[in-house]
């Protein structure tokens, strides 16, 4: 699994740290993870889930290993703001393109939705009758509830599939996904969000607005980050590995200039099995690439099975990091004192 974890590309968008995958990375990345035998979790994301995460950030599934960007208008969305965002598929024809993959590699998958699979792309591919005796359909109806969970993953202990393909609302995903995913046998699990129908005119207005309002905080983020960058000190980095853990210290801006510095040292690190500390009391700026790099530098350690811990930190750094949806990932990270939304300056 490694040449997959070595070679992410991890592009923040919109509050959520991507993957950036086209569908031949995808198709790789399944088999690698697969192949692992270890718990790990893709969500797809739609540009109506972002949408609810913006209302709701509880909707986000932290135990979440990558984020998929799985609609062209979420894309698009992301390309406005200089975040080129690759995407596999259309979230709308991903479980038949997760089953076409399961099919190539003869995986052996559950499929968990209110509507079949569509077999006609797998017989268009040439994948039946193999693929039908590697599926197995857990139809639900409706919303999903307590009794609907617990058969579930009665079904995927007895089964024991190489993937759990779950289609379901954001909110069953967000309420019932975190116990399935700790209960489930070591295998990949992938959620894709499906949408709502939304008829009141509250929640049309909502589906209006919605956008705008994410593309405006995105804006006002981005223009934060480019503020605090200008008025940085010159930056360096260093590292002492020579207590139990690893301490990598950053001064100044945390930015394109360093990130390949951080990349080294973390890999040394790894090599010499260590956790790591950083110290990120002196940073004083971070840029979009630079919490990238950190987000990486953690998933890859977790990979390792080592911890990545932020003791100290700038509160303008903790900031951004709360801003861009990555503290979350690491654990007692402290909140921001006064959570205030970021003003624009008066001309």
């Amino acid at each position: 699994m490694d040449n997959f974890i070595e070679s992410r590309q991890i592009k923040i968008a919109f509050g959520i740290p991507f993957d950036s995958l086209d569908f031949h990375e995808l198709l790789v990345a399944v088999g690698e993870l697969v192949e692992s035998r270890r718990k790990k979790f893709i969500f797809a994301v739609s540009a109506p889930w972002l949408l609810e995460y913006g209302r709701n950030p509880l909707n986000r599934l932290d135990d979440t290993d990558i984020f998929l960007a799985t609609d062209s208008t979420l894309t698009g969305m992301a390309r406005k703001h200089g975040q080129n965002i690759k995407m596999p598929m259309e979230y709308f024809e991903f479980p038949e393109q997760i089953a076409t993959i399961c099919a190539h590699y003869g995986h052996s998958l559950l499929h968990v939705s209110a509507t079949s699979l569509k077999t006609d792309i797998l017989v268009a591919d040439g994948y039946i009758p193999l693929s039908l005796d590697l599926f197995t359909n857990f139809k639900i109806s409706g919303e999903l509830d307590e009794k609907q969970k617990d058969s579930i993953v009665s079904a995927a202990a007895n089964l024991n599939p190489d993937i759990i393909l779950i289609s379901a609302s954001p909110n069953d995903l967000r309420t019932f996904v975190p116990e399935i995913y700790k209960n489930m046998p070591n295998c990949l699990l992938i959620c894709t969000p499906s949408d709502e129908v939304k008829c009141k005119l509250k929640d049309k207005i909502s589906n209006i607005l919605s956008p705008l309002l994410l593309m405006r905080q995105e804006t006002l983020f981005l223009q934060h980050i480019k503020e605090s960058y200008s008025i940085s000190v010159p930056s360096s980095i260093s590292y002492d590995d020579k207590k139990e853990h690893a301490v990598i210290q950053v001064s100044g801006a945390l930015s394109s200039a360093i990130i390949p510095e951080l990349g080294r040292m973390g890999k040394k690190m790894l090599q010499q099995d260590m956790d790591i500390e950083l110290d990120l009391s002196k940073t004083t700026a971070i840029s979009i690439k630079g919490l990238e790099a950190i987000f990486y530098l953690n998933r890859i350690c977790s990979h390792y099975n080592k911890k990545v811990s932020i003791q100290h930190i700038s509160p303008e750094v903790l900031t951004l990091m709360h801003q861009s949806g990555i503290a979350s990932f690491f654990k007692d990270l402290p909140g921001i004192a006064e959570d205030e939304p970021i003003q624009e300056e008066e001309n």
